[in-house]
């Protein structure tokens, strides 16, 4: 029988069940939920270090976008339709924080909602 606190991780982080069952393996039976917590920590320590090494390469994707969008005559071509309206709209959430002023108010100018397209006329 699983513990219940394992079961609350397992149901809110179904990507660590793979991790949990090798755990299961390796130990030959339920592990318990000191070490289940143990290996989350490992795991979550992971995806730390993934935002970590990731965020400057998302942060140059998104200083490009703004000098782009504060400097090109293109910019409603490029930033809004080609860039901004490909995002579905958690994309666009998740991304807010790292957008700059420009390229938010060419967002907020264009009206646009991602994944509703160019307007027509």
């Amino acid at each position: 029988m699983l513990d219940p606190e394992v079961i609350i991780v397992l149901r809110l982080v179904p990507e660590f069940a793979e991790r949990y069952l090798t755990l299961v393996e390796e130990v030959d039976g339920d592990p318990g939920a000191v070490l289940a917590f143990t290996d989350l920590a490992d795991f979550t320590a992971a995806l730390a270090r993934e935002l970590d090494r990731r965020l400057p390469l998302l942060e140059r994707c998104l200083g490009a976008i703004e000098e782009v969008a504060a400097t090109s005559p293109d910019a409603d071509e490029l930033v809004g339709w080609a860039f901004l309206d490909t995002l579905s709209p958690e994309e666009t959430r998740a991304l807010g924080p790292w957008l700059g002023p420009a390229t938010r108010a060419l967002l907020e100018r264009l009206e646009l909602q991602p994944g509703e397209g160019r307007p027509t006329g």
